[in-house]
């Protein structure tokens, strides 16, 4: 995929897709997971549709056995079939369950807005419709990390642990700014949030002319290029096509982009203070077990590069702290999207998390 002329490079630690643009890269293929070629299949075709009300469905995906089941969110523009590579692996040691958010893969879509906290009551309902009424461990990438956090935070009995694989942050220069001043100084740091402003607002734009040309007929080369995701090759080529059968389709392009004008990233005041209110205090997640995973690769050819990469791991450690056994883990030689290009990675510290669960019952 080419690179926009947009300025994406700010936003693009937010998203579940675009970091892939700044830094290309060959994909690890640790060899204890699950050859994909094994499970693909899988996860191109529909698994168990559950009725979340109103004879809406969404997609749930479970495979393995044990107790605490695992639960995997997706980064914006994605759906279970990102967990391809990390899923099965689990599912060994445990019940590991994936799902499509509404409007993406095989769940249905709604007309009302995708805001995170209509993600998280999404969540609660499919879980109650599903039997799954143990706590579980969340595990959430980009968007869905925030997802994941503020599904513990305001349903703190359900959860029994979390790993958040490079997730998305909230209020990032609210929370980080002041330190990034000391450091960088002011000018330099309103430069910085002037950029990620006109990136998230650039990103908006974009993925709303998407969706409107896919209300009109499939995308097309190279259109589809401009509103999607790189191709992601480790997932094997039963999933990739059908990734770019369904990313091609009105349903996804508008979901995609109402989920991220909803999201954390756009302008939503009362939204912020909801979010500021509950992860404030000290440890307000208690002593839950909480691993969050950074990526350490990261473009430095711009001015502000530096105080990207300072102030997404500084947002990644007050994270960490929201719990008194949170734990930041910088991966070394890793991009974003760590669950397919660093999918041993995961697993491990998924692995750890469920230690620390069972040892605590």
């Amino acid at each position: 995929m080419t690179p926009s002329p947009l300025p994406l490079r700010a936003a693009c630690t937010a998203l579940s897709w675009c970091a892939l643009l700044l830094s290309p890269g060959v994909v690890a293929a640790p060899t204890d997971l699950v050859p994909v070629e094994q499970v693909g299949a899988a996860y191109a075709r529909p698994q168990q549709r559950i009725d979340v009300g109103g004879g809406r469905r969404i997609n749930l995906h479970c495979m393995g056995s044990g107790h605490p089941t695992v639960v995997f969110e997706s980064g914006l523009s994605d759906w279970s079939n990102t967990w391809a590579l990390i899923q099965p692996a689990v599912a060994r040691a445990t019940r590991a369950c994936s799902y499509d958010r509404a409007g993406m893969g095989y769940s249905d879509p709604v007309d009302t807005t995708r805001t995170p906290a209509a993600v998280v009551e999404d969540l609660a309902t499919l879980l109650d419709r599903a039997g799954i009424d143990e706590p579980v461990v969340l595990v959430g990438h980009s968007l869905g990390g925030f997802y994941a956090k503020l599904f513990a935070a305001t349903h703190p009995g359900r959860v029994a642990g979390m790993v958040l694989v490079d997730p998305s942050e909230e209020r990032l220069g609210e929370r980080v700014g002041p330190a990034l001043a000391a450091r960088f100084g002011q000018p330099l740091v309103d430069t910085w949030q002037t950029e990620n402003d006109a990136g998230i607002a650039a990103l908006i734009a974009r993925f709303r002319d998407c969706a409107r040309d896919a209300r009109v007929q499939p995308l097309a080369e190279p259109r589809y290029r401009a509103c999607t995701d790189p191709v992601r090759t480790a997932l094997g080529a039963g999933i990739l096509a059908e990734r770019r059968r369904l990313q091609a389709g009105a349903s996804y392009q508008d979901t995609q982009w109402r989920e991220l004008a909803d999201s954390l990233y756009g302008r939503h005041p009362e939204a912020d203070a909801r979010y500021a209110r509950l992860f404030a205090g000290k440890a307000p997640l208690g002593a839950l077990p909480l691993l969050v995973l950074t990526h350490g690769l990261w473009d430095m050819s711009e001015p502000t590069s530096e105080l990207d990469f300072h102030a997404w791991r500084q947002a990644h450690a007050l994270t960490a702290a929201l719990s008194t056994r949170g734990e930041q883990r910088i991966v070394p030689y890793s991009r974003h999207n760590l669950q397919v290009e660093n999918p041993g990675d995961v697993v491990d510290a998924i692995t750890q998390v469920l230690a620390q669960v069972r040892a605590q019952r």
